[in-house]
């Protein structure tokens, strides 16, 4: 920074301690009176920032690294040791935001790395992947060049799925090094080339360093990437292993899209199956339905039959469903789906509720009792699906993972349709919110998430144990949600971790909304640090960390906006 820069920085760390910091004000104020001072501060830009002066004040500069951001005038020859004590405040205050910068440091390609995996799962052709992953590369990696390459065995070649960088050469030259790049790929290994082997190569000659990374999956590699500058620039290893993540993750995703294109017909034979299902399921209306609307039997009801009730609504969602079914056939798909239910659906009846509606990888649940009986429900099962996961765990099958979302409120539940086909139906915006809540789940990393309706609506409160995860904006709401994570859904290691640092993540969660994003940083960290799958953390800790260099609105009241369902 430049010596004016500095001293606009040293200067705004003087007004937080003037005006923002009211304890830091206090002490001076107070060591002032103690010193029978009467003090004035004024900005080296000659704006007055505290204070009243006079023209017998004695002038004390306030400097820094021989940088002068201020002046104190004192009505006596203590205000140097008052000018002093402000100097002292002040180096502390620009230390805190040192911490602040070396936390986003730090974190910085943590984040670009966790927000890669997450965008790049979503991916399924290999083309966008290869380009989101040259693209998160040269983020990350100062570089001038870039090559992801596969390695078609029908064709026994090498070809390019995506580049950047200024190289008209660039097809012909992978022709010519075709042989050397197979072999490289065959390696497997990642590397820095060394700069006489670029010198002496004339397809190289328009890059000064070159880097490369395996794409390796499972037993085999498919191909890799290579990273060019054409300065005299050394790569250094932390950059390769970044690269080499980068691949690895690649790998995966290529993998993943090459499945679903092999699998394109069977999966949508699934998915019709999956619909068939559904469809099915409709024709079935709930017997707890039934009697909410004072009738005994199904037989009984008639159009427009409708009723209002205050009611806890829950979706249940079944993680990565689409990417599950991908490796089942259509008839193991029906099994599972029916083995889930069957251990959910007895869950839900037991503590009061009933399922209106399967939703092929989730249902939605209703509970007349409120939202005591739905987060105890809830609960449960996530214990149930844990032992269900040992059990297929056993037979070498997948993990499965639930997500929960509720919502309390009113609504409307009914016969509609027409005099040839009637259905049970629901109408209410707590349905919509509800549903909204559990996509959140997924977004915070928590089992149960629930909002603040459900958390007043509870009769005992002390059963279970909430993390305040703020407000929220869902889409299709004008007002801003808050909501709760309850912990209780979780397995015991991470219950036992969240409990313990109970005190501390709501610390973080005040110092976040105090717009003390630096420590809030730290605090949430420290949590981390403990516990790496602690996903609601590591949310605030990256949210924190990206506060840190942003402009704050006057009005910021920390509303995450979700625009997704």
């Amino acid at each position: 920074m430049t010596r004016h820069t500095d001293s606009k920085y040293y200067l705004k760390a003087l007004k937080n301690i003037l005006k923002k910091s009211h304890s830091s004000e206090q002490v001076i104020t107070a060591i002032a009176a103690k010193l029978r001072l009467k003090f004035a501060v004024i900005g080296f830009d000659d704006k007055l920032l505290h204070g009243t002066p006079l023209d017998s004040f004695q002038s004390f500069p306030l400097n820094l690294d021989e940088i002068t951001y201020g002046t104190l005038l004192a009505s006596g020859e203590d205000g140097n040791l008052l000018a002093n004590m402000i100097m002292v405040f002040v180096e502390k205050e620009i230390e805190k935001k040192k911490i602040g910068n070396e936390v986003l440091g730090l974190y910085r390609e943590i984040n670009m790395i966790y927000d890669f995996s997450e965008r790049i799962s979503e991916k399924i052709d290999a083309k966008s992947i290869a380009e989101m992953a040259l693209g998160e590369a040269s983020q990350i990696i100062n570089s001038t060049h870039g090559l992801f390459l596969i390695y078609e065995p029908e064709k026994n070649k090498v070809v390019e799925l995506a580049s950047f960088g200024q190289n008209p050469d660039r097809e012909e030259n992978i022709d010519k090094l075709n042989f050397l790049l197979k072999e490289l790929i065959s390696r497997g290994t990642s590397a820095i080339v060394p700069s006489e082997k670029i010198e002496n190569n004339p397809a190289l000659n328009h890059l000064r360093t070159i880097m490369y990374s395996p794409l390796k999956v499972k037993h085999r590699t498919l191909g890799m990437v290579i990273l060019g500058h054409n300065e005299q620039k050394e790569f250094t290893a932390a950059e390769l292993k970044l690269l080499t993540t980068i691949s690895l993750q690649s790998a995966g995703a290529l993998e993943t899209a090459y499945l679903y294109q092999k699998g394109l017909k069977e999966a949508k034979e699934r998915e019709e199956a999956i619909r068939s299902i559904h469809e099915v399921s409709q024709k079935f209306v709930p017997h707890e339905f039934i009697k909410f609307l004072g009738k005994d039997k199904l037989t009984e009801v008639s159009l427009g039959d409708l009723v209002e009730k205050e009611v806890t609504v829950l979706f249940a969602d079944i993680r990565d469903f689409t990417t599950i079914s991908e490796f089942l056939t259509p008839e193991d798909n029906f099994l599972f789906i029916n083995s889930f239910n069957k251990r959910m659906g007895p869950i839900v009846r037991e503590n009061g509720g009933f399922i209106m509606q399967y939703l092929g990888d989730g249902f939605m649940a209703l509970f007349p009792d409120g939202s005591q009986t739905a987060i105890r429900a809830s609960v449960e099962m996530q214990a149930s699906l844990r032992l269900y996961n040992e059990e297929r765990s056993t037979k070498n099958s997948f993990a499965v993972k639930l997500g929960i979302g509720m919502q309390n409120g009113n609504l409307i539940m009914g016969i509609t349709g027409d005099i040839e086909r009637l259905d049970a139906a629901i109408i209410s915006d707590t349905v919509n919110t509800a549903s909204r809540i559990e996509g959140l789940s997924k977004h915070y990393g928590s089992s149960i998430l629930l909002t603040d309706n459900c958390k007043s609506n509870l009769t005992n409160p002390e059963e279970f144990d909430f993390r305040y995860l703020g407000p929220v904006q869902v889409k299709g709401k004008q007002k801003p949600i808050d909501i709760y994570e309850c912990i209780n859904g979780d397995n015991a290691a991470l219950l036992k971790h969240k409990l313990q640092t109970l005190s501390t993540f709501e610390k973080g969660m005040n110092l976040y909304f105090n717009q003390e994003f630096a420590m809030a940083a730290v605090t949430f960290q420290q949590i981390v640090k403990k516990e790496n799958t602690d996903s609601a953390a590591k949310l605030f800790l990256n949210r924190s960390a990206h506060m840190i260099t942003q402009e704050i609105d006057e009005d910021w009241r920390g509303i995450a906006s979700i625009s997704s369902k």
